[in-house]
């Protein structure tokens, strides 16, 4: 036997069964991307029938969840922060009451709160406006982490009031400290996905325009001081009548959260 020959066959076979295999393996991916693509449109087409407009939507698709402890208040802490009564309550929450009203009008006549933030609030740049209440002079304002928004957490929360001339008066503050992101990253539903399932559940209607989508974080689970946090889509509407609203879907499991103030405690995948 010709061993030099049978060996040349052998790497001959082999060469081919590899060539063969990665073929298989090449068509087996584009099928399962059509698929993909096929499922997108799908969604899409069904969402264009709808009436349901959107622009450009978000691309993350993996985020991780994240902790945080409730900051206790420390005067000691506050002493830097001059022309106001300060007041603690529970240990966590900042009441401060200004000694002078602090002017919130810009020339234009509009409400702007980044000078009085940077001027009165602790950590006021951690801290982005949510809603103005002009018929109760509040300004609400949640706490962010790394750009994000944490969304109706009363352990993170600013307000704002004022007086009739448009001048801040008080504030109460709450804040988290230590956030951190915790174990491995999640996969996410798409923006796009959870535009339909807000389409499907009937949570938005026909002729809804989408204005915006935002990833952020909403509560999961609190233990004793420490709180866990599920990355959340925002999703903004502008309803056929004019008027607005916001919709809120856990990013990791799908589920539409209707009151973001009673944590989410089901277990995800």
């Amino acid at each position: 036997m010709d061993w030099s020959k049978t060996k040349t066959i052998f790497i001959v076979v082999f060469a081919i069964l590899n060539v063969f295999l990665f073929s298989l393996y090449m068509n087996r991916t584009n099928e399962y991307e059509n698929y993909e693509v096929l499922g997108e449109t799908s969604i899409e087409e069904r969402l264009s029938g709808d009436d349901i407009t959107y622009g450009d939507l978000p691309e993350t698709k993996e985020a991780f969840r994240v902790s945080g402890e409730l900051k206790p208040v420390s005067l000691m802490e506050l002493r830097d922060l001059s022309g106001q009564a300060l007041k603690i309550v529970e240990g966590h929450t900042l009441i401060s009451e200004l000694e002078e009203p602090f002017g919130l009008e810009n020339s234009k006549g509009k409400l702007e709160f980044e000078e009085f933030l940077e001027k009165y609030v602790t950590n006021g740049k951690n801290y982005t406006l949510w809603e103005v209440d002009e018929e109760e002079r509040t300004a609400t304002f949640f706490q962010t982490f790394d750009g994000n928004t944490i969304f109706y957490n009363e352990n993170s929360t600013l307000t704002v009031h004022w007086n009739a001339d448009r001048k801040a008066i008080r504030y109460e503050q709450t804040m988290l400290h230590n956030l951190k992101e915790i174990n491995e990253q999640k996969s996410l539903y798409s923006p796009l996905q959870a535009i339909s399932a807000l389409s499907r559940s009937e949570a938005i209607k026909p002729g809804t325009n989408v204005t915006d989508v935002e990833l952020g974080y909403s509560p999961l689970v609190e233990l004793t001081q420490t709180q866990v946090f599920v990355p959340t889509w925002h999703i903004h509407v502008e309803l056929i009548d004019g008027t607005n609203a916001d919709h809120f879907i856990n990013a990791v499991n799908g589920k539409i959260l209707d009151k973001l103030s009673e944590p989410d405690t089901e277990e995800e995948e």
